[in-house]
């Protein structure tokens, strides 16, 4: 007997006992969470002395912290890649790009206080880095806000607070270092929520 497949009942991923793709990254909620936190608290425990005994501990942290902002990244591009199309696509990939080359830096200042000032090319290395975080944040961001999927408040947060975080360090004013990170990190930590909440699980079903 031929049955139709048009016809014959779904049946949904969970009830076979599989995973949809929410589920394989049901961890990225409380990542965000705490890359979120730590993001806030990264002003505040960077060493002003380059000799003191917590530069690496401290910049291992921001390490790993964009290392984990990498992974909660793919989690949101799969929430909202069937509502927002090449938006989020290319919020993702800016985004991606962006946090790896600021990842690839932050490990040279794991050892070099002074790596991306000493010379023309780490500066312009800098400014290059810089540029594509931030516009890959305000991509994103754009994105989620139009999507609807996760929280708009969020992704304002991310657009208007990635950039400060990416061109911070070269203004070196504090006061602006400080408002970055917390609005960077708010963000994060109010994504975190959504998808530790289970927002957005409708964004999982075209």
């Amino acid at each position: 007997m031929i049955t139709d497949r048009s016809t014959a009942p779904r049946v949904d991923i969970e009830e076979r006992g599989g995973h949809s793709p929410g589920a394989l990254f049901g961890w990225s909620g409380p990542l965000a969470v705490a890359a979120g936190a730590s993001m806030l608290l990264a002003p505040f425990l960077h060493p002003d002395d380059p000799q003191s005994a917590a530069w690496v501990p401290v910049h291992f942290l921001y390490f790993v912290t964009l290392i984990a902002v990498l992974l909660v990244l793919v989690e949101v591009f799969v929430r909202q890649r069937p509502q927002t199309g090449r938006l989020v696509s290319a919020g993702f990939l800016v985004a991606f790009v962006g946090t790896s080359m600021m990842l690839m830096e932050g490990r040279e200042h794991l050892f070099s206080h002074d790596f991306g000032g000493a010379t023309p090319v780490g500066l312009w290395q800098l400014i290059a880095t810089s540029f594509v975080f931030g516009l890959g944040y305000v991509l994103l961001g754009v994105a989620t806000f139009r999507a609807g999927i996760l929280p708009r408040g969020a992704g304002i947060l991310l657009a208007v607070g990635g950039p400060i975080v990416a061109f911070a360090p070269p203004i070196g004013i504090e006061a602006v270092l400080i408002a970055g990170h917390a609005l960077f990190g708010a963000g994060l930590a109010w994504l975190g929520y959504a998808l530790w909440a289970g927002a957005g699980k409708a964004g999982l079903r075209s």
